[in-house]
């Protein structure tokens, strides 16, 4: 029962005990956001599930530093560039969370449960859209 498919296999890691996106409070087991810093990055399913809307936000900060590479093969040459795509995301996530928790929770619960299949997961992606864009 640990193939992939399986309903063991499938469950997410926060399920089996390993550290999720949402944590517990002491206030009825209300469920509060995860705050992301440099010591608590966002995971690659927290990402995924937001990547349409960062792409949308953040596109003129990737735009300069993509720019940036482009006339620079050093790395060191567009650190303030990239800086500014890390200062444009972790606002955005902020925006996310107060705009749509539990909306984006759930969506990304999903990514990271179906190994980011989009196809999977759609109908919560367009809920959590619907919430973000709405509001």
């Amino acid at each position: 029962d640990f193939w992939p498919g399986s309903r063991r296999a499938s469950r997410s890691p926060s399920a089996r005990g390993r550290r999720g996106v949402w944590r517990f409070t002491a206030e009825a087991g209300a469920m509060a956001p995860r705050s992301y810093s440099v010591d608590a990055p966002p995971k690659s399913h927290e990402l995924y599930a937001a990547a349409k809307v960062i792409g949308d936000r953040c596109f003129d900060e990737n735009l300069g530093f993509f720019k940036c590479k482009d006339q620079s093969a050093h790395p060191s040459k567009c650190i303030e560039e990239g800086k500014a795509v890390q200062a444009c995301v972790h606002a955005t996530l902020v925006e996310i969370e107060k705009k749509a928790p539990a909306e984006f929770r759930t969506y990304a619960e999903c990514l990271e449960s179906h190994t980011l299949k989009t196809e999977d997961c759609r109908t919560k992606q367009l809920i959590f859209e619907a919430a973000y864009f709405s509001s």
